[in-house]
Formats: C-alpha cells, sequence, structure tokens
C-alpha cells in the first residue's frame, strides 16, 4: 500500500459566508471529532445552525482561514485567544477528512499561519493545546517547531474516560529560525 502524494498547493483564504453550508455538508468522522475532543457523539451529523455558530465564531478572530488544497476545502486554522500587550495568540487548526492527515496538509497551513503571525500580526508567541493521545498531531506541531511546554492532567472528559492536555509553543525567534 503506499502512501498518498502530498498535495500540490496548500493556501488559505478569508472564511465566506457560503462555508457554513460546506462545513454542515461535511461533519467530521468520529475519530476527528475525538482529536478536536468531541466525545463519540459530539458531530452525528449535518447541522446548519451549528455550522452557522462555528463561522460566526471563526470570522471573530482576527486570523482565521479556510485551508484549501488545489482550490478544495479541507478544513480550516485559526489564530485565536489574542493579547496584544503580551504579543501572543492561540492557534488552533481542524481537518475535515480523515483521508487528508498525515498528506503534509496540516504542517503547510501551520507554517503560513506562523508566517502571518510572526509578521504582519507581529507576535512573539503562538502557542497550542492538544489532547495528549492525539500523537499525529502532536508529530506535526513538533515538525512546525512547537515545544511541549506543559501538561494539564485529566483536563478533558470524553466518553467517561480523563485525557490529559498538552500545551506546546513557539516563539518568533524560534520560528525565524527554523526558516533559515
Amino acid at each position: 500500500m503506499t502512501a498518498d502524494p502530498p498535495p500540490r498547493l496548500v493556501t488559505l483564504r478569508p472564511l465566506q459566508e457560503g462555508d457554513a453550508s460546506l462545513h454542515a455538508a461535511i461533519p467530521p468522522s468520529a475519530e476527528i471529532a475525538r482529536m478536536y475532543g468531541g466525545g463519540s457523539n459530539a458531530f452525528a451529523g449535518p447541522d446548519p445552525e451549528r455550522s452557522r455558530r462555528w463561522l460566526m465564531g471563526m470570522q471573530a478572530d482576527p486570523y482565521a482561514r479556510m485551508i484549501e488544497t488545489d482550490g478544495q476545502p479541507v478544513g480550516h486554522i485559526r489564530l485565536h485567544s489574542l493579547v496584544r500587550a503580551d504579543r501572543r495568540a492561540r492557534l488552533a487548526i481542524g481537518l475535515f477528512a480523515e483521508a487528508d492527515l498525515g498528506r503534509g496538509i496540516g504542517r503547510q497551513a501551520i507554517a503560513r499561519a506562523l508566517d502571518h503571525a510572526f509578521g504582519a500580526m507581529d507576535l512573539h508567541r503562538v502557542d497550542l493545546r492538544v489532547l495528549a493521545f492525539n500523537t499525529r498531531a502532536i508529530r506535526c506541531y513538533a515538525a512546525c517547531g512547537f515545544v511541549h511546554e506543559g501538561t494539564e492532567r485529566e483536563a478533558a472528559f470524553i466518553d467517561g474516560q480523563w485525557h490529559d492536555d498538552w500545551i506546546m509553543a513557539i516563539l518568533s525567534h524560534e520560528h525565524a529560525a527554523s526558516k533559515a
């Protein structure tokens, strides 16, 4: 069995009104919902109202983008919880389909978001939270330069079990060094 080739082009674009319908039409699989911290019934099916709220929330963030590969929407990324005085924000990313995991899409999207964070937004720090069992995402974040800073023990209750949450971060000079 051979792995899918990486996408030819990963781009980020501002969200549009039609993205709520797209979001509703592609509910995440049970595995992706679990990686987000949702239980097995978190996203049972299309929910236009949930997708409308998702779009409104995304549009309220200083930097929220739809991830596209070869012109097709495959996920979203955002910088949120901005603290201008400390020049920091939190990163969140999600792909819609399991078939797109492990193809380098997330890594390319994160690199573009970090370029914006440490460039146009003039941030010093970007952090994120990831469930400790989400090893695929942790490998991606580490490859993008994020460092594990700490663990919130038993911080997420999913399907009747407690799970640890990792805090990972990257600083502007670390991102610059990774590009050199």
